[in-house]
This record gives structure tokens, sequence and C-alpha cells, in this order.
């Protein structure tokens, strides 16, 4: 059954990209916590979706460093097998231009 929701997250998120067709900016964190004293780690990922100023109208400003010109659209987080599918997705897709501090 996770499967599924994996797969389904996963063709959700590229499906959003092909409907969307345009820039925009996903600041993806992946961290863990220890869950509960369960003695193991949690993996969890924070995704937060924002659309450049203008972006509707075909008149796209980059907002790489200058974040005031970026609308947060959405922030998600997913926890355990399904955030470590989706991380592995960012950084492994052709399509997707990760940077790192």
């Amino acid at each position: 059954m996770n499967y599924l929701c994996e797969e389904f997250i996963l063709a959700f998120i590229r499906l959003a990209d092909l409907i969307i067709n345009m820039d925009y900016v996903a600041a993806v964190t992946f961290s863990t916590y220890n869950g509960l004293g369960e003695g193991h780690e949690i993996p969890v990922v924070n995704i937060c979706l924002a659309i450049p100023e203008g972006a509707l109208d075909g008149q796209a400003s980059s907002c790489i460093g200058d974040c005031q010109n970026c609308q947060g659209i959405e922030k998600l987080e997913y926890e355990n097998d399904l955030a470590i599918a989706i991380w592995n997705y960012f950084t492994q897709s052709s399509e997707v231009t990760v940077l790192f501090e």
C-alpha cells in the first residue's frame, strides 16, 4: 500500500510540473529526527513551492537571490519512506536543478 501511495505522489508531482509548465522554485530540505525514543532516525522532507512574480503572464523574473519576488504557494512535509522517495526524485531528476549552499 505504501508503494502505491509513493507512486501516486510522484505521479502527482510530475503531472503538476507538466500542467504548470512554467519556471518555479522548490526549496527542498532533508532532515531526520529521533521519533519517540525508538532508537532510529526518521527521515523528513520539507518542500516549499514558489512561483516567481510574473510567471503566470510569461514575464517571469528570477527570484534566486531575491526571495521577495517569490510568493510561496504550498508548504509540504513528508516522513519515512515517502520522504526518501520524494528526495530521490528531486535529486535524481534531469528536470530539476538542485542548488546546495
